[in-house]
């Protein structure tokens, strides 16, 4: 059953089809935002439609969700997820589940005498197992956004008969293969994974992260801000380089947003088992919120195993707010000595360094090169003409 109630005009005009492999939702609202900002960043030059199916445990009631904003348009179905213990069965039956939410989609589309131009698989898996299907009937080609950290060493989950086979066919078609760090490029380059490539920044919202008249708090405040995840964050090796800095008796806080119950109460126990003191937890937030903590805060703390192109980093950036970070993923290449400083990975005693030199105001830092930075590479308008540029030449 379509939920035609809320059911706007659609677009006439040939339009981009988004197909990602994550999304956001009621039920996740952060889960691949970045995609989301993507599409937001190319609707500003011509019309997208996203189509997302995604399962869940409380009971979905069959209709497409239609949220409309501008020139872009998103079709959101949920569908029961597959709670039988059977592996074979179990993986057999959500293929098919996903499989049939997206001919619903495709059905809808095919209803409303929609025109596509061109269809961008934004992650490649699991999305390009469904790729096909509208290839099939709209007759156009594809192009890729790839964010998924699995094909890096450090993560190494780039591996399975079906995920590499469609991921293989999904790059040997695509028109353009747009890549967020030079590492994660190697990577798939080193995985025979070859195409045309070209570096995408992550779009974010500079009407909502720009600099305020807020003034700094009197602490020096350290932000984080991420989902939590030991093996990429290493907040380990964050609490620990902070420790030093409290046993030799440097007044700070650490404020951490983002997470879930189970993943904060995982790192209050690592943080008390550390010892570290002054950490306040906020849990998810707007991203207004989020712009008002790095208005008052001091610096971004994001000392990681490895990373793609942290959305987080380009939002400090556009508030003018310096990076402390590791050296890893697209950051040697954004965070210069102008913007913040970068350690080794988990080298915690250089880590430790940078930030004491900091709290000794030992670094100077140009927020107004920060935010030009931004505008220049990561805005919606940079990143959408960048995207809309390529389809309207190919």
């Amino acid at each position: 059953m379509l939920n035609d109630r809320k059911d706007p005009d659609m677009p006439l005009n040939p339009t981009i089809l988004f197909l990602p492999s994550w999304y956001p939702t009621i039920e996740n609202p952060s889960h691949g935002i970045f995609i989301q900002n993507h599409a937001k960043a190319l609707a500003q030059f011509t019309p997208v439609i996203v189509v997302y199916a995604y399962s869940t445990n409380s009971k979905p009631d069959k209709e497409i969700q239609v949220n409309t904003n501008g020139n872009l348009i998103e079709l959101i179905l949920p569908y029961q997820k597959t709670n039988i213990s059977f592996p074979f069965l179990k993986q057999y039956l959500q293929f098919g589940n996903y499989h049939l939410a997206y001919k619903t989609l495709l059905h809808y589309l095919i209803q409303k005498k929609i025109k596509i131009n061109a269809i961008q698989v934004n992650v490649v898996f699991p999305a390009s197992i469904i790729l096909s299907l509208f290839k099939n009937h709209f007759k156009v080609k594809h192009t890729i956004v790839e964010h998924w950290s699995g094909y890096l060493p450090e993560d190494g989950n780039y591996k399975g008969t079906v995920l590499k086979h469609y991921t293989k066919q999904c790059f040997k078609t695509a028109k353009k293969i747009w890549y967020i760090s030079e590492k994660q490029k190697q990577s798939l380059l080193h995985h025979n994974l070859t195409g045309n490539f070209e570096l995408l920044y992550n779009a974010i919202e500079t009407n909502i992260f720009k600099p305020s008249a807020q003034t700094k708090n009197l602490t020096v405040t350290f932000l984080h801000v991420s989902s939590l995840v030991e093996r990429e964050k290493n907040l380990t090796g964050t609490f620990k380089a902070l420790k030093k800095l409290q046993d030799k008796n440097f007044k700070f806080e650490l404020v951490i947003i983002g997470g879930d119950t189970n993943s904060i109460e995982v790192t209050k126990v690592l943080q008390n088992k550390i010892g570290l003191e002054n950490v306040i937890y906020k849990g998810h937030q707007s991203q207004e919120t989020i712009n008002q903590y790095m208005n008052t805060g001091h610096a971004l703390l994001l000392f990681s195993y490895f990373e793609g192109m942290p959305v987080v980093v380009l939002e400090a950036l556009a508030c003018g707010l310096p990076v402390f970070g590791s050296n890893v993923g697209q950051l040697p290449e954004i965070i210069n000595n102008d913007f913040g400083r970068l350690s080794e990975k988990n080298n915690v005693e250089d880590f430790t360094s940078l930030l004491e030199n900091f709290i000794q105001e030992k670094y100077k830092f140009y927020p107004e090169k920060m935010r030009q930075f931004i505008l220049d590479h990561a805005s919606f308008e940079a990143v959408g003409k960048q995207m809309h540029d390529f389809y309207l030449k190919d």
